[in-house]
């Protein structure tokens, strides 16, 4: 039993930590620089835009307690900021109600 929750605990920091990481750049570099310099800027403009587009909507699997099989939820970027804004606004109120001295 317990070597079968280290495992888990172990497969989640991996998945986590894997998740949490950039991926890899791809491509060829361009022969000149100079060339190069308005196609690269308008395609990392796009690229920005797209990052940034609150309506896009992103697919994230998250693991569900009490389950061996993650679950998928698709919302849109608006939608996960303000889950996690929810989320953050909720841990601070109880940290702060919990070490409060009694007068």
């Amino acid at each position: 039993m317990k070597a079968s929750t280290g495992l888990l605990a172990l497969g989640m920091s991996l998945v986590l930590g894997a998740c949490a990481s950039a991926p890899p750049a791809t491509g060829a570099k361009p022969a000149s620089p100079a060339a190069a310099a308005p196609a690269a800027g308008t395609a990392a403009k796009q690229r920005e835009t797209a990052r940034l587009d609150p309506n896009e909507t992103v697919c994230r699997r998250q693991v569900v307690t009490g389950s061996r099989f993650p679950e998928t939820r698709c919302q849109t970027r608006y939608q996960w900021e303000l889950e996690q804004r929810d989320a953050r606004k909720q841990t601070q109120e109880h940290q702060g109600s919990v070490g409060t001295p009694q007068t």
